[in-house]
């Protein structure tokens, strides 16, 4: 004070000074500032993201280097903990770009000689054991400080919670992070595993890693596709073909880490049906964990968590998205789930509450077939002194009852629904194991397209995305869990089915087992097997797929479930068990192949013939369906299969494929769709709850065999006379032949008994036109007619897109996001235009002229084809060749997913904003002697044309796999198909 005249002098001299003595610091202090908050985070201001991680892989077959395609499996098939590939700087320039999901093995040529004993289910897929690898960053928000999250705090880096999901790798699988071990031997190909990386983060923290630079990583993984415990030298897979490798979607997940909901499950009960649509009320349970975590704002301690600081909120959207008004909502309870939750479970500085919320809902809408209403539940933890968001979790919800009766079988919202459905496996034609989702609606479709309103996840839980078509397209699903048997990891493969699955109101039924799989010692692992569907769900009846009724696992399951077992059985078991509900979980292995006309015929369930499966099955068809379908008391049939798969051959030999299903490999519908079409959709009255979609009294007509010669085939060359078969919904079925009578037949509904298609025995084979006509009388009026053409030499190449279509309800155009596919059909005509019935030896050759696409295989649906399914060719078989287009632009993504994308891998495996990544792919096909042609595949960039909005518009309406039956030619003003809604 004394000087204070002389510091008021000198005052500038010494700022001036000290300012220039920390005119570096400040400097520096700057720019370190600015990179904080210049961190490139495009994370929007939520509590959680998700980001898909099927991006920047490189793959590798062979242990230690490439296998060679044609090498027999490996028995070593031990990496070590060590191996190089799970190194940092390991060399992998001479692997392969691949995008998940991937199946690893679907590429190769079936081979005899790596695979003598037919290997991979008798598909004769070479096997060997696969690695991953991948290097990514995190986006520097979710490490640092700067992160935009909204999140409780962000005072230190390890406030967020990430980790990776992997949602199926087949089969045994390992997994290192930068270099070291994290998941050894996951066994289960069908259930998901998770990958935390806040240890790594942490470590990189210890390490003085600077917060503001975005750390990288490397995965890699080994997996070895085995099957199951017993595996051995062969390295073989199920009796079918089971894939390898990262089959389905990986996630890269980010969520609060110290307040946080975990394993929500959203039930409704209580409900009070008014009409078959919408209820008078219901109560809506939403079951989940809170983790908190001690912290600075609540300065909690393990002796005194007060769970009443933090407060759970709802918010309900009807299915257009528009949020419920409280008119619509009440609330009836909020808190823990009973007295022991209000106390919490401890570990170290982390409390669990098992935590539920309750609310009553006014005139709901119900979830049906025809219209699948979903709600979409999402639940907000807040700070209750601040308001403050801390996280939220949603989901899709349907309000339905089921019920299952031992007299009149299951109900759903309290009306009579006769499940009418089909087993399928995993699989699709070259794409293996790793079904696109467009894909996977297309299979839907098609079996709503001949009355399958149910599917059977034979033998695994699947693909999380059917799911979530079959909720938005009102289908009905038995999930089935794969391994079963009193052993713990089978238990817990049966709970992490039932947590994942059980938010689908398209799931109506658990199964815990399938035939062989189910008997002797295993039975005695039912009741651990109820008790974790009782724990983890309790609203859906449990069933196995047996071969017999009777002992433990009979009284048990709530549903009798029975596999390929005749009338007598079921009505034994019926009279014996009076009070168990029955279900023919599995039935009806009639083999057949299309265009085989002069095939042996399929007689009786699964005869496993030598040679090649007629065209024509329906006398097998009609016996074992009717089984259960033609008997009230049964809840419902499901069908074996689908698609043909994989694996499982009707006979040791060339064959590679089953042929069971009503659809080849391919997707090709056989004439043996049709019947179901007949029997399943149009003999089914419009109105009823369990029909897939109106058809409003139409009636159609087809021909099961073509009209060639007789000595097309070895089996009746030298013939005069060729015995023709047809299908209708009509009751009377004329044949015509060069505009001649042959006669007019009877055709009966297949639940009333016998004749439910028409036999035209020793018809004289003219080369000319081949007609069939349905009536409703003998002699009355056509109300559907169509016709087959002796075909001509191969005129033409014709080039149609069945997926994306209007007409089969896969949409209208790709959408651009790096994963969608479209399914192309070459069909080798005449010059009527007519499909070249003998056309088996042609080849077709696909190319991509412009567009984000590429060719990712073709095929043919020839069970006995050995050529490579990665090929951009392949040999006709009877006059068509499928190929499948994957898009390979992402500009259709948000530009969040875009941000994203860039910030975890770098330069993006697919095109993001090149000039021609919103074009139109323009597909090439040629084949020799025929004039090349070229088909435009439509691509859009709008969310309405992404899949799961497509099948949600899609609920309801008709879809035609049958296009060309539908456009054959009527008489008059008859047309054999119907118009599409």
């Amino acid at each position: 004070l004394m000087n204070n005249n002389n510091q008021r002098q000198s005052l500038p001299f010494a700022w001036i000074f000290l300012g220039f003595l920390l005119l570096p610091i400040l400097v520096i202090a700057e720019v370190v500032a600015d990179d904080a908050v210049q961190c490139d985070d495009p994370s929007p201001k939520t509590s959680r993201d998700r980001i898909s991680f099927n991006y920047g892989w490189e793959f590798r077959t062979g242990l230690t280097e490439w296998a060679p395609a044609d090498e027999p499996a490996p028995t070593n098939v031990d990496p070590g903990l060590t191996p190089p590939e799970s190194k940092i700087d390991y060399d992998s320039q001479d692997w392969k770009a691949v995008q998940l999901p991937h199946d690893g093995i679907i590429a190769n040529a079936p081979s005899h000689d790596a695979c003598p004993n037919g290997c991979s289910g008798r598909s004769f897929l070479p096997r060997h054991v696969l690695w991953y690898r991948k290097t990514f960053n995190l986006p520097c928000g979710w490490t640092s400080s700067s992160s935009s999250s909204s999140s409780s705090s962000q005072d230190d880096d390890n406030n967020n919670h990430i980790w990776l999901e992997f949602e199926g790798s087949f089969r045994n699988t390992t997994v290192w992070i930068n270099e070291k071990p994290v998941v050894i031997g996951h066994e289960s190909g069908y259930t998901p595993f998770t990958i935390d990386l806040d240890p790594f983060l942490m470590m990189e923290k210890k390490q003085n890693v600077d917060a503001a630079d975005a750390p990288q990583f490397t995965v890699a993984v080994f997996v070895d596709p085995d099957n199951g415990d017993d595996g051995g030298p062969g390295r073989g897979s199920g009796w079918w073909y089971e894939g390898g490798g990262l089959y389905r979607h990986v996630w890269l997940h980010r969520a609060p880490q110290q307040h946080r909901i975990d394993d929500l499950f959203v039930y409704t009960n209580d409900i009070q049906l008014e009409t078959s649509e919408k209820a008078l009320w219901a109560t809506l349970h939403g079951n989940m964990t809170l983790i908190l975590e001690d912290d600075d704002d609540h300065h909690h301690h393990q002796d005194k968590f007060k769970l009443q600081d933090y407060c759970v909120d709802i918010s309900i959207a009807n299915n257009e998205g528009t949020p419920l008004d409280d008119a619509e909502v009440s609330l009836l309870y909020s808190g823990p789930l009973d007295d022991d939750d209000a106390l919490g479970r401890f570990t170290n500085k982390t409390s669990s509450y098992s935590y539920q919320y309750q609310v009553k809902l006014i005139f709901p809408q119900l979830w049906t077939t025809a219209r699948p209403y979903l709600y979409h539940v999402q639940f907000f933890l807040r700070d209750c002194f601040t308001g403050k968001e801390l996280d939220s979790v949603s989901t899709y919800h349907g309000i339905r009852t089921l019920d299952y009766t031992a007299n009149q079988g299951f109900y759903l919202n309290n009306q009579a629904f006769k499940i009418r459905g089909f087993c399928d496996h995993n699989t699709f034609g070259v794409v293996g194991m790793a079904v696109p989702d467009r894909i996977n609606l297309f299979r839907a479709q098609a079996s709503r397209s001949i009355g399958g309103n149910a599917r059977r996840t034979s033998h695994n839980p699947p693909d999380p995305t059917l799911l979530d078509l079959y909720d938005r397209l009102g289908m009905v699903v038995l999930d089935e869990n794969r391994l079963f048997g009193n052993r713990t990891k089978y238990v817990e493969n049966m709970k992490a089915l039932v947590k994942r699955d059980r938010n689908h109101p398209s799931v109506i039924l658990w199964s815990f087992c399938n035939e062989l799989g189910c008997q002797g010692q295993h039975e005695v692992a039912g009741p651990a097997f109820q008790e974790v569907v009782d724990t983890y769900d309790g609203t859906r009846p449990t069933l196995a797929n047996m071969m017999k009724y009777g002992g433990i696992l009979s009284d048990t399951v709530d549903v009798q479930g029975f596999s390929h077992r005749p009338r007598e059985t079921l009505d034994d078991c019926h009279a014996n068990m009076p009070d168990k509900p029955i279900m023919m979980s599995e039935c009806c292995s009639c083999n057949t192949m299309r265009g085989e006309d002069a095939g042996c015929e399929t007689t009786y369930d699964n005869p496993h013939y030598a040679c090649n499966q007629g065209a024509f099955n329906a006398r097998c068809l009609e016996q074992t369906v009717n089984a259960s379908d033609g008997v009230e008391y049964a809840a419902g049939t499901f069908v074996w299969t689908l698609f043909d798969y994989y694996g499982e051959p009707p006979s040791a030999g060339l064959t590679v494929s089953s042929t069971y299903g009503q659809f080849d490999l391919m997707g090709f519908a056989k004439p043996a769709a049709f019947w179901f079409r007949s029997q399943w959709l149009l003999n089914v009255t419009d109105g009823r709850p369990d029909k897939t979609f109106e058809t409003k009294g139409k009636y159609e007509v087809k021909l099961v065999e073509s009209w060639e010669s007789p000595d097309s085939w070895d089996r009746t060359k030298g013939n005069t006379t060729r015995t023709i078969h047809a299908y209708s919904n009509a009751p009377f079925i004329e044949l015509f032949v060069n505009n001649a009578s042959q006669g007019i037949l009877p055709v009966a509904t297949m639940v009333r008994g016998e004749g439910s298609y028409a036999e035209f025995e020793d018809v004289e084979w003219k080369a000319g036109t081949l007609g069939a006509v349905a009536r409703l009388e003998e002699d009355g009026d056509a109300v559907a007619s169509t016709e087959v053409n002796t075909c001509g030499p191969p005129a033409a190449l014709k080039l149609s897109l069945d997926c994306p279509s209007p007409h089969t309800g896969t949409g209208s155009a790709l959408f651009l996001d790096g994963q969608d596919a479209a399914l192309i059909r070459a069909s080798i005509v005449d010059a009527t235009g007519q499909v070249v019935h003998m056309a088996n030896s042609q080849n077709v050759s696909f190319a991509i002229v412009s567009g984000p696409g590429e060719i990712q295989g073709t095929g043919s649906g020839n069970p006995k084809s050995y050529e490579a399914n990665n090929a951009p060719w392949h040999i006709a078989y009877h006059g068509l060749v499928r190929a499948v287009v994957r898009v390979t632009s992402g500009v259709g993504l948000s530009e969040y997913e875009k941000a994203m994308l860039q910030a975890i891998d770098g330069p993006s495996a697919f095109t993001m904003d090149d000039g021609t990544a919103e074009d139109d792919i323009v597909l090439e096909a040629s084949s020799p002697g025929l004039e090349t042609v070229r088909l435009t595949i439509p691509t859009s960039t709008s969310p309405k044309d992404s899949v799961l909005q497509v099948a949600q518009a899609g609920a309801g309406k008709a879809v035609d796999f049958f296009e060309e039956s539908s456009e054959s030619r009527g008489i008059g003003n008859v047309e054999a198909g119907f118009e599409i809604a």
